[in-house]
């Protein structure tokens, strides 16, 4: 099967599972899950065989902890352990896919608003007085920002993936730690000298060049 096949039959079958053990399970499924350097097909067909080996058990009367043990995080780990990594070719395509959406949104929603200004309010500039070497460390420390925003992001839903955390709580963490990370960048960003060949973009030109690249990202998403 499919990875999409298989997880809208893991899906399926995770509603036959009672209360304790689906969230006994879903816990081994979001940390598994959000292992970075896996295997998506070898990651999906583990998950569906303890799925499957879960039910056999809930059948006989037994529960979650009886069955794989009373510390899920721990047999989680085991089998992260155990899957094997991901292709080299499989990782770049996934921070490409991020880095080209990260790129994509930022220049759209820069160009958008530039455009806005210029255009509709007569404020600001028309067009974006750029530098070559700038602009390519600009853009690869973004795409550098991004993976480390998405990589704690995924390191925090593994941790809290066995734990009962208020929904408030999660959403404060998330935009302090998201924000945090931004705001070091931006300012790291704003205050690096221009250097490289100067070049003039207009600023209508910079939102369709993020449209393109966002576009690309989903393309690579969608492929995926």
């Amino acid at each position: 099967m499919h990875v999409k096949e298989l997880i809208q039959e893991n899906n399926r079958k995770r509603e036959l599972l009672s209360k304790d053990n689906e969230k006994y399970y879903t816990g081994l499924l979001i940390y598994i899950r959000t292992s970075f350097n896996t295997s998506e097909q070898e990651t999906e067909e583990i998950l569906m065989e303890v799925l499957d080996h879960l039910l056999e058990a809930q059948e006989e009367g037994r529960t979650a902890e009886e069955v794989f043990g009373e510390d899920p995080q721990a047999y989680a780990r085991e089998i992260v352990g155990e899957l094997p990594t991901a292709m080299p070719k499989e990782v770049v395509k996934l921070v490409s896919m991020f880095g080209l959406i990260f790129l994509g949104v930022f220049a759209f929603i820069t160009g958008l608003f530039a455009s806005i200004l210029s255009f509709v309010f007569n404020q600001g500039e028309s067009v974006y007085h750029l530098h070559l070497g700038s602009l390519t460390v600009t853009a690869a420390v973004s795409v550098l920002g991004a993976y480390i925003l998405i990589a704690g992001i995924l390191r925090y839903i593994r941790w809290s993936a066995f734990r009962s955390i208020r929904k408030v709580k999660e959403i404060v963490a998330a935009c302090l730690i998201g924000g945090g990370v931004f705001a070091i960048f931006a300012i790291g960003l704003y205050f690096m000298p221009r250097f490289g060949p100067p070049i003039d973009i207009p600023v209508y030109v910079l939102a369709l060049i993020g449209a393109i690249l966002y576009g690309a990202g989903k393309w690579l998403e969608n492929k995926k």
